[in-house]
This record gives structure tokens, C-alpha cells and sequence, in this order.
């Protein structure tokens, strides 16, 4: 596929990535040319030229929309820097690591595939899909939810968190997990890896807090009973921690105290997806009597 390098297709000018390639060394920016062109169906095929120079594969993301523009090449540039110094990439193999906030409590997964382009310009690309998912699949819609969701605890402004945060849940909703889900969690250090990517678990609590900031405490409410009944063990979990060790006595601890989890699942999870949850060591509050 043969395309013109023009401003409008490449993400940096040569200047400007002479000067993050001298004095910027660690920043992919410097790294590679990166691209972007519009596909006759409005979505973009981002992708890069020039990253063997770093012994590593050139890579592409290929159906991303519009607005996605510019976090695809977010997600290039942690991928690249991830396997720069921790796991060089392959074709047809899978890559796990954090590519979006280095403060994030979840790792991503991808799998790469040697991409169908026969010209010798784009021959040796590695096309970015969701993990498990065929080369055909397009754009990865999971990866760029937990991507958004990973930005989004770090945006002071609670607008522009929960604009973030609806953005990540259009893109992946999120499945309702089995009852036991997130059963094993740490609650002072969790790793929501799993949850996240089957559940875009983060994304809901996050939206919860950013609707609390603006005062829309009966909204907030309800997303945190999303993420409680798509992940009942970690909520469980969750729970016991708050009313254990969180001193705030405000909205997100008011929810806490009053949650019955038990009544929320029968109320918001489909139908065959229901099974009553395992009873956990220590959990506290009226939903735990009835465990």
C-alpha cells in the first residue's frame, strides 16, 4: 500500500524528531516515522516506518476512528518502549505489559500478526489486534478502552475524566464475569489485569468518581453497581477493604457501607449469568450475613 509522506501523514517532522532522537533518547517520538492515513471507509491505518533502526519490527493499527487518532499513536509509542526494554515483539505472538500510565493497576495484552501488505515499504509490518483475537478482527477495542481508562485517573478535570471514561465503555462495554471473578485480589495492591480486560472494570469505577466531583451523586451510584455486578467477588473484596481502612465519610464510602451485593447482581446481571457468589474470610457488612 503505497501512500505520500506529507505533514499531513506523518506524525512529527523530521526536526522535530532529530531533536527527541539527540536529546529526548528515551522517547519513541525520536524513534521512527509515524503515520497516519485515512482508509476509504473514514478510519485511519496508523503505522510506523523506520523502527529496525532500533532492532525492533515496524507495527500498525489498522480501523482506528477519528478521534482514536492520536491515542493510537500513545499505544505505538508505549509498545515500542515496552519492548525496547522488557520483551522484544514476533509475529503471530502475544505481547502483555503496561503501554499507556506507567501508575495503572492493570497490564494490556495484544497479539501481533505479520500484516497481509506485499509492497516492500509495508511488508514487514506487525498488526496490533486484541489478544486472542484473528489478524482480521481490526481495530483493537479493548486495548484502546483500557488505554482511555488508564489516562483517565490521571485528568484532574472530572469532565473531561468522565468524557474519557464513556469513550473507553463505547468502545468495550465490558462482559458480566463468572460469580468468583477477582476472588484471589490483593485489596491494597490489586491487579485488575484480568478484570479490566474482560470487564473494562476500571473505566466504570473512574466514571463513578468523576461524577461524584461534579455532584452527580445518584449517577456515580450506579455505575459502581455496574462494576459490581460484572465483578461481584472483586466487589465483595473491594468492600471489606473500604470499610476496613478508608476514612473518608463521603460518597464513595456511603456506597460502600450500604451495598448489597447480592441484591445488586440479581437486580442488574442477566438472567443465566446468576449463581450466588463464594463467601469471603472477613467480609463485612448485611450482604455478608446472608453469604
Amino acid at each position: 500500500m503505497q501512500h505520500p509522506i506529507t505533514p499531513e501523514t506523518r506524525l512529527a517532522t523530521p526536526a522535530s524528531r532529530l531533536m527527541h532522537a539527540m536529546f529526548r533518547r528515551r522517547d519513541p517520538v525520536g524513534w521512527a516515522d509515524y503515520h497516519c492515513v485515512e482508509d476509504a471507509d473514514g478510519t485511519f491505518w496508523v503505522h510506523t516506518h523506520g523502527l529496525r533502526r532500533r532492532h525492533l519490527p515496524d507495527m500498525e493499527i489498522a480501523g482506528v476512528p477519528h478521534d482514536m487518532r492520536g491515542h493510537a499513536h500513545q499505544v505505538l509509542f508505549g509498545i515500542a518502549a515496552h519492548a525496547r526494554t522488557e520483551r522484544p515483539l514476533s509475529a503471530h505472538g502475544e505481547l502483555e505489559g503496561v503501554f499507556s500510565a506507567p501508575s495503572q493497576n492493570f497490564r494490556q495484552a495484544v497479539t501481533l500478526y505479520r500484516a497481509p501488505h506485499e509492497d516492500a515499504a509495508h511488508g514487514a509490518l506487525l498488526r496490533i489486534v486484541d489478544r486472542d483475537q484473528p489478524m482480521e478482527s481490526g481495530f483493537p477495542r479493548r486495548l484502546f478502552a483500557s488505554h482511555l481508562a488508564a489516562w483517565a485517573e490521571l485528568q484532574p478535570d472530572p469532565a473531561r475524566r468522565e468524557a474519557m471514561c464513556r469513550r473507553s465503555l463505547a468502545l468495550f462495554p465490558g462482559f458480566f464475569l463468572e460469580m468468583n471473578a477477582g476472588a484471589g485480589l490483593r485489596p491494597d495492591d490489586p491487579d485488575l489485569t484480568d478484570l479490566q480486560f474482560r470487564a473494562n472494570l476500571s473505566a466504570c469505577i473512574t466514571l463513578a468518581g468523576a461524577l461524584f466531583d461534579q455532584g452527580r451523586a445518584r449517577e456515580g451510584f450506579g455505575y459502581l453497581e455496574q462494576a459490581v455486578a460484572r465483578c461481584p467477588a472483586w466487589g465483595r473484596i473491594h468492600r471489606d477493604h473500604i470499610l476496613r481502612h478508608y476514612r473518608g465519610e463521603d460518597r464513595y464510602y456511603y456506597f460502600w457501607r450500604e451495598a448489597d451485593i447480592t441484591e445488586i447482581c440479581l437486580r442488574l446481571r442477566p438472567a443465566n449469568s446468576m449463581g450466588m457468589a463464594p463467601a469471603l474470610a472477613g467480609t463485612a457488612g448485611p450482604d455478608a450475613r446472608r453469604a
